[in-house]
């Protein structure tokens, strides 16, 4: 089939077999950033192929020996996802990365500046240099494994094939001048990322979902006592009159003035933020309005509506805005659309739309952020909250995702890979069963997307281990100093589409040989295969501009840290580590704080007892943007913002 691209936008085209009904972006409800066109034009590639047979659209981009591939979603366990198969599948993460996630995005990008987004719920498939084709006889070199040491299971394809169950499909090729660049095309055409309130970069505490109105109030104050800034309260389950399934509507019971307690604590600049899921009790207020609209399989007893029709979408903006939004609520925390089979929607479930139940999970997290965050944005009001699953189109709704796992190296990993996504991922603390857990939990939360203590099921606070509160103390102050330089980081997602949390490889390439694979140890039951080892960077990433974080994990005090070329600064100390890069071991003790480092000319604005304060690293010239606006409305999408240029 012919690929006659159409060109949408600089770098960035479109093209559709069929006549796709929905796409990602679409059901989002976001347009395309008009930065955009504000973009250098690109020249379009022209070796991609595609075929349409039978049930699938398959579209296949051409590789080279030198090029890696990231994307297929969000990942925990790697960054580079070369000879892969992913099945994207909005699922919880059960640690295997085959393409269950919370954020199965069908957008690949390759380190040349090619990027591609199949822009469709239906059911998508990647294979990642899996398979060869017959016709390319010419590039497969057999080797006997019994004789040949260069033998190998992986003989390497020189393309992806991506397999839509369609053949009513849009697809969105980028290209940029590298990765980065390919990257932030992929997120203004989404609509750009999102700007989250000021007060969402504070200390977040969800409560155990048992506590009423006096118990929270009781946390609240302890707070004060122990000299913590708390910004959010998060309520789960129980205020709502019955959950799972959910009312929306407030237990009389266990929450009476709930009003008046959300404008005392608004006084005092702390947030209410509320706990949802799907699913609707036909003891709810809007159950018999919604029933018409649900889906033909109840969720732990409660009807699903189905969220891509616009009375549904009505009649829940409504309800909230009337129930919650008018008390002060200013959040939410929206949980399990994500999903486990054995008690979710079965994939053939019907829906009033006519969509199936795969592709209204695909939709479901996606859908469930518009409805609230067009509540929040035709009041002029900011929101952020948490989400257990998105998709592509949901870079510009205000909403940090999570799930039920707890292990550190995944939430470090997730922090790197999310930069492909279009997504941003939350490492919150739960509880930890040592004071080295607890502290490096922290420390990894103070320079993420979100610094939350969820205690929904404990009664964890930040004080839970005495000598370690005053170092628990001084990391939620780094973050809090730190708010001049991640709030202009959030904005250059909005403006220009980088990502704020991104892996070493889209700002600094493959500086390692990355691109080189080993073959692995022959193990008759580990590895039977002597699967391919390739040289990955998964637990250090970039923070705004420039600043390298490198995560201690629980129970050490030293590793090792992976340094692009050029000079590199601690940003703590201001002293030189590295003259050209390279990898070396650094040491951390226990209550020290999280090892960050600055590159050569680095300009990291901080706030200091009210005051702004510049810091500059290294004696190369720096230059730096510095973004303000309100904090609180949409007035910058009014044009009511300003950039300070900061020169050293």
């Amino acid at each position: 089939m012919d690929l006659k691209w159409n060109n949408a936008y600089p770098g960035v085209w479109t093209f559709q077999t069929g006549e796709p009904e929905l796409t990602l972006t679409g059901v989002a409800g976001r347009k395309p950033s008009s930065h955009l066109i504000q973009l250098d034009e690109m020249e379009c590639p022209e070796n991609l192929t595609c075929d349409v047979f039978g049930k699938y659209t398959v579209i296949r981009i051409p590789l080279t020996d030198d090029d890696r591939v990231f994307g297929s979603g969000l990942m925990f366990q790697k960054v580079i996802t070369d000879n892969q198969a992913y099945h994207l599948r909005v699922d919880h993460f059960a640690g295997m990365e085959v393409g269950n996630s919370h954020a199965p995005v069908p957008f690949v990008a390759v380190s040349n500046g090619i990027g591609l987004l199949c822009n469709t719920p239906e059911k998508v498939d990647f294979y990642i240099r899996t398979a060869h084709r017959k016709e390319d006889k010419e590039r497969i070199v057999e080797h006997d494994r019994a004789s040949d040491g260069n033998w190998s299971c992986y003989n390497p394809p020189y393309f992806i094939e991506i397999a839509v169950q369609s053949s009513d499909v849009e697809f969105v090729l980028f290209r940029g001048k590298n990765i980065k660049d390919c990257v932030a095309r992929f997120n203004l055409y989404c609509g750009g990322g999102f700007i989250p309130p000021k007060w969402g970069f504070g200390l977040w505490h969800r409560t155990n979902m048992t506590m009423n109105e006096n118990d929270v109030q009781g946390v609240v104050e302890d707070y004060r006592k122990h000299d913590f800034p708390l910004s959010v309260i998060g309520l789960e389950p129980g205020w709502q009159s019955g959950s799972y399934p959910c009312t929306y509507d407030w237990s009389e019971k266990n929450f009476p003035n709930a009003e008046k307690m959300i404008r005392n604590f608004l006084k005092d600049g702390i947030r209410v933020n509320l706990w949802e899921n799907p699913c609707i009790s036909e003891r709810s207020s809007v159950y018999k309005k919604l029933y018409p609209y649900a889906g033909s399989h109840l969720l732990w007893c409660g009807i699903v509506p189905d969220y891509t029709l616009p009375e549904v979408r009505t009649i829940l903006k409504d309800h909230h805005k009337t129930t919650h939004f008018a008390k002060g609520v200013s959040g939410y925390k929206l949980d399990e659309s994500d999903g486990y089979d054995k008690w979710l929607w079965p994939d053939h479930a019907q829906f009033p739309s006519g969509l199936s139940g795969f592709v209204f999970r695909n939709l479901c997290g996606l859908l469930f952020q518009r409805i609230t965050y067009e509540l929040y944005h035709e009041q002029d009001q900011r929101t952020y909250g948490l989400t257990r699953s998105t998709n592509a189109g949901g870079v510009g709704f205000p909403y940090i995702l999570y799930n039920d796992r707890y292990d550190f190296k995944e939430f470090v990993t997730g922090l790197c890979s999310c930069g492909f996504t279009g997504a941003l991922w939350c490492p919150e603390v739960r509880g930890a069963k040592t004071v080295s857990e607890w502290i490096r939990r922290f420390q990894l939360l103070a320079i993420s997307p979100m610094l939350l203590l969820n205690a929904w099921a404990n009664y964890a606070t930040p004080w839970m281990f005495p000598e370690a509160e005053e170092t628990i103390r001084e990391t939620v102050k780094l973050r809090e100093s730190l708010l001049p330089y991640f709030y202009t980081a959030f904005a250059k997602y909005h403006f220009e589409g980088i990502p704020p949390y991104r892996p070493l490889f889209m700002d600094y390439g493959l500086f390692l040989n990355a691109n080189k694979a080993t073959l692995g140890e022959l193990d008759d039951t580990a590895n039977p295969y002597q699967e391919v080892q390739t040289t990955d960077i998964k637990d250090q990433f970039i923070v705004g501009e420039s600043l390298m974080a490198a995560p201690l994990e629980p129970e050490t005090t030293s590793r090792k840290v992976i340094f692009p070329p050029g000079k590199w600064f601690d940003f703590h100390t201001g002293k030189q580590v590295v003259e050209n890069g390279g990898v070396i071991e650094i040491f951390c003790g226990e209550h020290d704080p999280m090892p960050l480092f600055a590159p050569d000319g680095a300009i990291v604005p901080v706030k200091v007892d009210g005051s702004l304060q510049v810091k500059k690293f290294g004696t190369k010239p720096g230059k730096y943007m510095l973004y303000d606006d309100d904090g609180e409305t949409f007035a910058y999408e009014r044009g009511e913002y300003h950039w300070t240029e900061l020169l050293v």
